[in-house]
């Protein structure tokens, strides 16, 4: 198959899969989303579990272009963190029934992608960010970068875990902004703050 049309049928199930969540589709109706027979899909993808890792990877190769196209078009750390901490908010928006429990649980294989993709990118970009911040004088001087960043991503996995704030009872967007928010305006100097101050109040 090639690839403009496997990359189509990539963003199709993509959108199923937020619209109805990862644990409740099931094979035969990806098939049908996706205008394939049973055998077909079973030719072209194998599994649903494959399919979701297929989804999982270029879901996670967009979001590193978007990030790129965003940051190449402003001009200080505190703005990037910003614009990558509302980039995260829409996604979320994006996909309210994502069930990243269920990845978690069912579909390690993409769950472990998530996870390869926070420690080898997210992390280390986070990490850069706030050391040209806390050089330039917007985020405070006393941070540990490293720590900074670590427990970014730790705040990113409370929010996601549903033992916490289960999906039924909580829109993981606002939960994301109400934790995360305060937390990264905290980091801010009062010069800090003069840059990305507008960009809060966007959130």
């Amino acid at each position: 198959m090639e690839e403009l049309v496997l990359h189509q049928l990539l963003d199709r199930a993509n959108t199923l899969f937020r619209r109805v969540g990862v644990g409740l589709v099931h094979e035969e109706q990806l098939a049908a989303e996706l205008d394939l027979s049973p055998a077909a899909f079973r030719e072209v993808f194998g599994s649903k579990a494959a399919l979701l890792h297929a989804v999982t990877q270029r879901n996670l190769s967009r979001q590193r272009q978007e990030h790129d196209q965003l940051l190449a078009n402003l001009a200080t750390p505190a703005e990037c963190l910003l614009a990558l901490l509302h980039h995260s908010l829409q996604e979320l928006r994006r996909s309210p029934h994502h069930d990243y429990h269920v990845m978690r649980e069912r579909f390690p294989e993409s769950w472990s992608l998530i996870q390869e993709y926070l420690t080898a990118y997210t992390q280390p970009l986070l990490v850069r960010l706030l050391q040209e911040g806390i050089q330039e004088g917007q985020f405070r001087a006393d941070l540990d970068a490293r720590a900074t960043a670590h427990i970014l991503l730790a705040l990113f996995g409370l929010v996601v875990n549903e033992q916490y704030f289960p999906t039924e009872y909580f829109n993981l967007a606002d939960v994301y902004r109400n934790v995360c928010g305060p937390y990264v305006r905290g980091l801010c100097t009062t010069a800090g703050l003069r840059l990305v101050g507008p960009l809060f109040d966007r959130m």
